[in-house]
């Protein structure tokens, strides 16, 4: 039975994250919002992760234990055992700022129909020092979440996200794929239930810590490509829910939802030089693809090892681009100043 909706559960899927791991449960028992139970749901680590937990003393942390299934299989554990009707994500890398869960309170109060919420994050580099990003002005507002992804936003992240556990009981889990199946949920959800986000800037997308964002392991990489719906988890969905929308010709969100993925799928490919998967994709198009990725598509033509290097030295310079402009970013004041406990922050840190 579900208690009072003033409360949230925090669901953490860990797998082999040692390393950081106490630095996250340290960024969600200092919340300043207190009411809540954090869901750890160990999926077979094997490098002492739980050990580096035997620090916190809470009586709001759980742990469950189940042999490795994959982050989608212990997300769906960890809702189910939620005693709370709003469920907030988090994953085992990442950082919340001390008012996040206040952040997604207020949005769900203003929002109460939504079935899924989430606010704004920032990247960091785990060795950049971690400030707090300035405050940004708060927006609270309802999205068509299809569009946001269809002009190249993050509306909603997996450490940013809270989703009510009726979406969930209605709609069943996380799908199996070890990258894309947040992004399809979301889709999933967004095609249900209202969808509401803050532009307020409360969880910390880290990396550096072999994440989706470091190895950039699109669903798309490593398989026999036959359909444009195999690209993506959550174009299976659209293939099988709205098809005729996927495939028209008036430019409507759906179809440019559908371009966006192939776009990042093309460039996931390129970073890794997978010359095989990026001339495959060039026959699974349903429109014409934009200049970027006729570019990509034309060098993955050439002999491999010269589209290789050309890729490697073009995304090197990109890396290069992206570092020095979150190393501008403003900040505030050092995030382990925001947390009371902040021992396990330092060994992340330093």
């Amino acid at each position: 039975m579900l208690t009072p909706p003033g409360m949230f559960s925090v669901v953490m899927p860990l797998w082999n994250k040692r390393p950081w791991v106490a630095a996250t449960v340290a960024s969600a028992i200092g919340q300043t919002w207190r009411d809540f139970e954090l869901v750890i749901v160990d999926d077979g680590s094997t490098d002492g992760s739980l050990e580096a937990l035997a620090q916190f003393d809470d009586p709001r942390i759980r742990i469950l234990r189940q042999a490795n299934a994959g982050p989608g299989a212990a997300r769906n554990a960890g809702i189910r055992a939620a005693r709370h009707e709003w469920v907030a994500l988090l994953d085992a890398d990442d950082i919340w700022l001390s008012d996040h869960l206040e952040e997604l309170d207020e949005i769900r109060t203003r929002h109460p129909d939504a079935g899924l919420i989430g606010t704004s994050i920032v990247q960091s580099y785990r060795n950049d020092g971690f400030g707090v990003p300035a405050r940004n002005e708060r927006r609270i507002e309802r999205i068509d979440y299809i569009e946001q992804v269809a002009s190249g936003r993050w509306p909603v992240t997996t450490s940013s996200a809270a989703l009510h556990k009726s979406a969930f009981e209605a709609l069943g889990g996380f799908g199996d794929a070890l990258c894309g199946q947040d992004g399809e949920y979301w889709a999933r959800i967004a095609l249900y239930r209202p969808v509401a986000v803050s532009t307020r800037v409360t969880s910390v997308y880290v990396l550096g810590t072999g994440g989706i964002c470091d190895v950039v392991r699109s669903p798309c990489l490593g398989r026999d490509l036959k359909h444009w719906s195999e690209v993506h988890p959550s174009l299976a969905l659209l293939n099988e829910r709205h098809p005729e929308e996927a495939l028209g010709r008036h430019a409507g969100p759906i179809e440019r939802y559908v371009d966006r993925q192939f776009r990042w799928c093309v460039r996931g490919a390129a970073r890794l030089g997978d010359i095989r998967t990026l001339r495959a994709l060039r026959g699974l198009y349903v429109r014409p693809p934009p200049l970027g990725d006729r570019l990509i598509l034309a060098l993955a033509r050439t002999p491999a090892p010269v589209a290789r290097a050309a890729f490697s030295i073009g995304f090197r310079l990109k890396g290069l681009v992206r570092r020095a402009r979150l190393a501008r970013r403003p900040r505030g004041p050092s995030l382990s100043a925001s947390y009371v406990q902040t021992e396990s922050l330092h060994q992340v840190f330093e």
